[in-house]
């Protein structure tokens, strides 16, 4: 995924799916506050649960009342 793509999805609530340092597929509902660099991690989704680096994200869906991403 993108950064442009990532940036679709701040400010919503969200099923994100990403892959654990296992490489195990891990599946949560998250608030995307942000994305952003962080260092020695890259860039990461900053969420109301954890930093998740967006290279090991597999998907993201949104959920609630913004069912669909804003256009960019």
């Amino acid at each position: 995924m993108s950064f442009k793509d990532a940036q679709q999805y701040v400010g919503m609530e969200c099923v994100v799916a990403w892959r654990d340092r296992r490489g195990d597929v891990q599946e949560r509902k998250l608030f995307i506050s942000d994305v952003t660099f962080v260092p020695l991690y890259g860039i990461c989704l900053i969420t109301d649960y954890m930093e998740i680096r967006l290279d090991r994200v597999v998907n993201i869906r949104a959920v609630g009342e913004a069912a669909e991403p804003a256009a960019a």
